[in-house]
């Protein structure tokens, strides 16, 4: 079965959990409660399915297991979009054949694919999910808690916590997607995510630290339509956010340039942007908190106000995609 996978990621302080559950009920529902999930990843010794932008796990739920593959997709801010394939299997082990033959690069030997896969990493978790009716969507909002951990479940030495939102369109708009994000984020304690489970466990089994980052422009090239200026800020302010949490300090110095470019686009494209323009005075005031001497990461990038200007941003970059 195959579906493309639209789904916004917000990472969760653990003591704001409660809030955003209490909103979530208050919403016309259907809940399930918490359910056991383990995924394991797989990847060649050569990284081979990261050079082609995919993603491979086995799941197992209640004493049931799924094949998935994720192939090239995009992510703007923490909005992810990525066509994806589930096959049910009888038994933890992978069959490649059992997927469509036309979602891998030509000539590829399948069966010397299969026998190169190890398991990478894998998590282990509990999900509560939320069925939502919201304005015109049908919107699946699940809490996932647990570990992400090097190589198999529980036998890694390694591991990162798990703490995360994840909010999927199951029918509707997109747009309602980042409006239901932006009435949870009537409270402190959430933020905008772009890395899924699969990638940090990347990071974690390979031993990855955050990479140097970019340097953000004094000036963006203003002549530049839209539709390139926004992803461009979006990606940017991604990238100096991830890194300011890492405790690179120059993320915090190339986050005062993205507020103060996303505050110029908003005056030079005045009557275009009214989803930004309605939050002037926000921005204003998170470039004054960034400013000060003792801004926190933790405090400031977990803050209701940083989270709703990320995802107006975003969404005057769905507007234009549309």
């Amino acid at each position: 079965m195959s579906s493309v996978e639209i789904e916004l990621k917000l990472s969760v302080k653990p003591d704001a959990i409660s809030a955003v559950r209490q909103q979530l009920f208050q919403l016309p529902h259907q809940h399930t409660s918490p359910k056991h999930l383990t995924n394991i990843y797989f990847e060649t010794p050569d990284n081979k399915l990261r050079r082609w932008d995919m993603g491979l796990r086995i799941r197992g739920f209640d004493g049931h297991y799924e094949m998935t593959i994720k192939t090239a997709g995009k992510v703007i801010g923490g909005l992810h979009q990525r066509p994806e394939f589930n096959v049910p299997l009888h038994h933890p082990e992978l069959d490649l054949a059992q997927f469509p033959p036309h979602i891998w690069p030509e000539d590829t030997d399948l069966a010397h694919l299969q026998a190169e896969l190890t398991a990478l990493c894998s998590t282990d978790f509990t999900r509560e999910r939320w069925l939502v009716t919201y304005r015109q969507s049908e919107i699946e909002v699940v809490l996932d808690q647990g570990s992400i951990f090097s190589g198999k479940t529980g036998t890694g030495k390694q591991t990162l916590p798990i703490c995360e939102f994840e909010l999927e369109l199951i029918n509707g708009n997109i747009t309602d997607i980042l409006s239901l994000a932006d009435t949870l984020a009537s409270q402190d304690g959430l933020r905008l995510s772009n890395k899924s489970k699969a990638a940090r466990g990347y990071a974690l089994a390979h031993g990855l630290s955050h990479k140097a980052l970019s340097c953000v422009p004094d000036e963006l090239e203003w002549q530049q339509p839209l539709s390139v200026l926004l992803p461009e800020i979006l990606t940017q302010w991604q990238e100096q956010e991830e890194g300011w949490l890492a405790g690179l300090n120059e993320g915090k110095m190339g986050l005062i340039r993205v507020v103060h470019s996303v505050m110029q686009l908003t005056e030079k494209q005045a009557g275009h942007l009214p989803a930004l323009e309605r939050l002037s005075d926000l921005l204003s005031e998170l470039r004054k908190s960034l400013s000060a001497a003792d801004a926190a990461a933790e405090i400031l990038c977990y803050s209701a106000s940083w989270l709703r200007c990320k995802l107006a941003l975003t969404q005057c970059l769905m507007a234009q995609s549309r």
